[in-house]
C-alpha cells in the first residue's frame, strides 16, 4: 500500500510558514500581507505541479486547456475546477461498488490506497482507509451527490492546524467546557470540528445528552464554555435555556454549516439573541463559513464580515466562470494551497459580496459580507441545514 505520492521538500517548507502567518494574523499580530501572498502563490504552484505529475485526469484536462506549469491558462488567468471534481463517481458505488470507489480516489487525487477487505458500507470503508492514512470527508450532499474529499496526512494536518485561525481568542485545551450542538460521529465537517473541541475540553456534552443543560449551568459557575454547532440547533438550545443564562467571561458561541432559519431569520439576528441570552460580548458570538473541500474556516467579526485567512485567496467569477478582479460580488471560488492531495482551486455554488474597504474591526485581509447565498436553483448549503450529513 502506498497511501499518497511523495510530497516535495518545498511543500514541507511552505506549509508551516503559511500556517504560522495565518495564526499570527488571527491573533491580531503584525503580518506582511505581501509576503504571505507570495507564499500562498508559491505553494499553490508547487501543489499544481505535483498534481500534474500524480493525477492523470488532472494532467489531461490541463493539457487540453493549455494550462502551464504555474497553473495559468493562455490568458494568464488562474486555472479553476468545478467542485463537481470530487463528485464524479457513480453514487451506486457507495452501496455496492466500494472497490470502484477506491479506484476512483486514485483518479482524482494523489492518494493511492489499496482496497480494504471486509468493508460493507461507506462508513466502514472510510474507517478502513484511515488505517492507510487516507482520510475521506463526506459533504452534506445538499445538491445531490456528496463530495468525497480524500486528504493525505499533510492535508489533514493543515486542516487541523487551521483551528488556530478559527477563533482569534482560542481557549487553551482543558480550560473550557464544550456544549456541542451536533450529533455524535464524524460524518460531516461540523461533526469533526465538534469532536476536536470535545476532546480538548475539560467536560463536554451534546445537546441531546440528558445533562447537557446541566453542563451549561455548572459552567456558569466555573469555566468558560464553547457552544458550537449549526444555527438550527442553536435555535433549539435557546428555546430550552430560556431568556437569560449568563456564561463566564471568555465563553463563546460558534455556529457553522450553513442555514436558512425556519422563519427566514438571519444568522446575525440569531447570534444577537445568543449574545443577549448568555450575556456575551457580540464579538464572541460568531458564524463560520467553510466547505467540505476547504482546509480552513472564515469567521465573522463583530462587524458581521467573514474574514478570509491569508492561507487562502477568494475570487468572484462572472457568468462565464472567469475571475472578475474588479467586481464586488459574484460566484465564489477559493484558491486553497493547503490541499496537497487534491486540487485546491475549486468553484463553489455560493454567491458572495466582497468587502471592498478595510474592515472596521481592524483585522487585515479579504472579507466576505454577510448574506452569502446559494446560486439560483441550488438547495440550501451545508450540514447546518439538517444538523449532519447523510
Amino acid at each position: 500500500m502506498i497511501p499518497t505520492t511523495q510530497v516535495s521538500p518545498e511543500t514541507l517548507e511552505l506549509v508551516p510558514a503559511l500556517l504560522l502567518g495565518s495564526r499570527l494574523w488571527s491573533a491580531g499580530g503584525s503580518i506582511d500581507e505581501g509576503e504571505l501572498a507570495a507564499l500562498r502563490v508559491a505553494l499553490l504552484r508547487t501543489q499544481h505541479r505535483r498534481q500534474l505529475a500524480a493525477i492523470p485526469v488532472y494532467a489531461r484536462l490541463a493539457a487540453e486547456l493549455s494550462i502551464d506549469d504555474d497553473g495559468l491558462d493562455p490568458d494568464g488567468e488562474v486555472f479553476l475546477l468545478s467542485d463537481d471534481w470530487l463528485k464524479g463517481y457513480d453514487p451506486a458505488w457507495a452501496d455496492n461498488g466500494l472497490p470502484a470507489l477506491t479506484e476512483w480516489l486514485a483518479e482524482v487525487s494523489t492518494v493511492r490506497p489499496s482496497h480494504p477487505a471486509d468493508v460493507t458500507d461507506l462508513g466502514s470503508w472510510r474507517a478502513a482507509l484511515r488505517q492507510q492514512e487516507v482520510y475521506v470527508t463526506v459533504s452534506s450532499g445538499t445538491r445531490g451527490t456528496r463530495s468525497l474529499v480524500p486528504r493525505d496526512r499533510m492535508t489533514l494536518v493543515a486542516l487541523r492546524s487551521s483551528s488556530g485561525v478559527r477563533l482569534p481568542w482560542s481557549l487553551p485545551p482543558g480550560q473550557y467546557d464544550a456544549l456541542l450542538l451536533t450529533p455524535r460521529g464524524m460524518g460531516s465537517g461540523i461533526q469533526s470540528g465538534a469532536m476536536g473541541l470535545g476532546r480538548a475540553a475539560r467536560r463536554s456534552a451534546h445537546l441531546d445528552d440528558p445533562l447537557a443543560l446541566d453542563l451549561l449551568r455548572r459552567s456558569a459557575e466555573d469555566l468558560p464554555v464553547i457552544v458550537y454547532g449549526s444555527p438550527a440547533r442553536l435555535v433549539d438550545l435557546l428555546a430550552q435555556v430560556g431568556p437569560h443564562l449568563p456564561l463566564p467571561t471568555g465563553s463563546c458561541v460558534v455556529t457553522g454549516g450553513g442555514w436558512k432559519g425556519p422563519s427566514g431569520a438571519a444568522v446575525e439576528e440569531l447570534l444577537a439573541s445568543a449574545s443577549t441570552t448568555f450575556g456575551l460580548d457580540p464579538g464572541r458570538c460568531v458564524d463560520t463559513y467553510s466547505t467540505a473541500e476547504l482546509n480552513t474556516v472564515f469567521v465573522t467579526c463583530r462587524e458581521g464580515r467573514y474574514h478570509v485567512p491569508p492561507a487562502v485567496e477568494v475570487l468572484v467569477l462572472d457568468d462565464a466562470l472567469r475571475p472578475n478582479r474588479t467586481a464586488a460580488g459574484g460566484r465564489l471560488a477559493v484558491l486553497d494551497p493547503m490541499a496537497a492531495s487534491y486540487p485546491g482551486r475549486l468553484i463553489t455554488s455560493d454567491v458572495v459580496r466582497l468587502g471592498t474597504d478595510p474592515c472596521p474591526c481592524g483585522l487585515a485581509g479579504q472579507t466576505l459580507l454577510a448574506g452569502i447565498r446559494r446560486l439560483a436553483g441550488a438547495t440550501e448549503r451545508g450540514c447546518g441545514v439538517t444538523g449532519t450529513s447523510p
